[in-house]
């Protein structure tokens, strides 16, 4: 399977589902706070979509809910492919650092 390049917004959202899978708007919102940044919904989903055909996610529905008008939220999880990408995008970070540490010291 080809490697793909992870952007910083995918690396962000893979950090998030690390400890398990979410659903959308919890994503949506734990994103804003940890980059301090606003993201509408259908970037969201538009960026969960191209994860999701990279194979870095998978996504399930859950069940309906009466209380949502029966609406299904969609789950997100980490993939095995997910979590490489993600050590790749923390190391290439590190990196970084460390030539930037040396650059200046």
């Amino acid at each position: 399977m080809p490697e793909h390049k992870t952007s910083q917004r995918e690396a962000m959202i893979l950090g998030l589902l690390v400890n398990g899978e979410k659903y959308g708007r919890e994503i949506r919102d734990e994103y804003q706070r940890a980059a301090q940044q606003k993201m509408p919904l259908g970037s969201l989903y538009t960026t969960l979509d191209r994860m999701e055909q990279k194979g870095f996610i998978k996504s399930r529905l859950g069940d309906s809910n009466p209380v949502r008008g029966g609406n299904r939220r969609r789950f997100f999880r980490i993939t095995a492919s997910g979590q490489r990408a993600l050590d790749q995008f923390q190391l290439a970070l590190n990196n970084i650092q460390f030539l930037r540490g040396v650059n200046n010291g």
